[in-house]
């Protein structure tokens, strides 16, 4: 049987072979042939929840065989739970599995507790029909993220404050989708210690986001702290004990010659770096728009200089003393900007440095425009697969609080959907 007799796949496997069998979901139980850690328990539990739902019957899970039909998880290897900082896609990839539906029954086979996860979602996409007629088609699936890293940005700072339920709720969603990185932007918005001016009651303190941290790691997601340390600091230099940091005072940039700044930064990343267990850290960058206009005059430096100066520091920081991986936003790389006036300072870029990112086009719209957002994350994945790209950042901004953020869903799960497939998506 061809696919479109079927339900349409998200993302679509890399090998799919449909059969003319079906097996009911009536009946089934769930099992596991190898012993369970957490991981592959919370999978599990999951999924029977789901095709109970649907078969409007229990389907539980059971500890031992029995003589009837199972859907078997299969784990043959300890590969970790979260992506790490040198993953690869591919056939061999750790996020790998394989799935097989028969009349007999069905198993998921992968060699770490994510791939297991991924078969268990794309199990639910599966299923056709409802109550006592809902089965699963007869399948071999071989599937495998095409990039390794598939992650989405979330903007906690302008607009509705979300809660830490609804951060959860798109958790959730990404995870159906199977991206693997959930980004938490924030400029000075998160509990940092002994500065309770900056901060006051903490829009997120630090126990929200170990909880954060913990939900998404059962989902295969890796929080990663995305916080700004260079422009878009308003909040802390509106504050008279830290104005003099800015180059303008009371303004919205560091300024890195100030002797201050460097103690500060320190203690910062130091308890961003200890909070978030990701091997990953994004640090802004975004933006600087008085860098031209009164860099020079207020910190005595041409402008681009003053930039590299303080991403050099930065980096010092984040990568030798935290050991971290450096990300920072590439808009000041396009455009008439630093970058494209300072084309040298791309040569000096700290070694492993990533950049670029595309977005949900929401910001300045009463809803989004998903046209915008599927050609722009297609256009820049196409462009970064050519030249090698490890992963996808898709990002969501708030900036304007007249945008429902729910109504941006559809552009999330594109971002998510898009760097696993091999193909584009339809």
């Amino acid at each position: 049987l061809c696919a479109a007799e079927h339900r349409p796949l998200l993302p679509r496997p890399q090998e799919v072979h449909y059969g003319s069998g079906h097996l009911p979901l009536r009946g089934l139980t769930i099992r596991f042939s190898t012993p369970p850690g957490p991981e592959d328990r919370f999978a599990a539990n999951e999924l029977s929840s789901a095709l109970s739902a649907v078969a409007q019957s229990r389907i539980a899970v059971t500890e031992k065989a029995g003589p009837g039909r199972s859907i078997v998880l299969t784990r043959t290897g300890n590969a970790p739970a979260l992506p790490g900082s040198d993953e690869r896609g591919g056939p061999d990839a750790r996020e790998a599995y394989t799935l097989k539906v028969t009349p007999k029954g069905a198993e998921v086979r992968a060699k770490s507790s994510a791939g297991l996860f991924y078969g268990v979602q794309t199990l639910r996409q599966l299923v056709e029909g409802s109550g006592a007629l809902a089965v699963l088609p007869e399948v071999e699936i071989n599937d495998w993220p095409s990039l390794a890293y598939r992650g989405f940005m979330m903007d906690t700072n302008h607009g509705a404050l979300l809660t830490e339920e609804e951060i959860q709720r798109q958790l959730d969603f990404l995870a159906r989708w199977k991206a693997n990185q959930y980004y938490f932007y924030s400029e000075a918005n998160i509990e940092v210690r002994d500065y309770p001016l900056v901060n006051l009651g903490a829009r997120y303190s630090q126990a929200q986001i170990k909880r954060i941290i913990d939900y998404a790691r059962q989902r295969h997601i890796d929080v990663v702290p995305c916080t700004e340390f260079y422009g878009h600091m308003h909040d802390v230099f509106r504050l008279e004990k830290y104005s003099d940091m800015s180059p303008l005072r009371y303004g919205g940039e560091f300024n890195p010659r100030n002797p201050r700044v460097k103690a500060f930064l320190e203690d910062w990343i130091g308890q961003m770096a200890s909070l978030f267990p990701s091997p990953w850290f994004h640090v802004g960058f975004d933006e600087p728009w008085a860098l031209e206009i009164f860099g020079s005059p207020a910190a005595g430096a041409p402008p681009a200089e003053l930039f590299m100066e303080h991403l050099k520091n930065v980096a010092a920081v984040v990568v030798v003393k935290h050991n971290k991986r450096l990300m920072f936003w590439a808009d000041m790389m396009s455009g008439a900007r630093i970058f494209s006036r300072y084309p040298e300072l791309i040569s000096q870029l700290p070694k492993g440095t990533i950049v670029v990112a595309p977005a949900v086009w929401n910001w300045n719209e009463v809803s989004p425009s998903f046209l915008t957002s599927f050609a722009n994350i297609s256009g820049l994945l196409a462009a970064g697969r050519k030249y090698g790209a490890i992963g996808l950042l898709n990002t969501g901004w708030s900036d304007d609080a007249q945008v429902i953020y729910r109504m941006s869903l559809p552009g999330i799960a594109f971002g998510a959907v898009a760097p696993w497939q091999s193909s584009p998506i339809n």
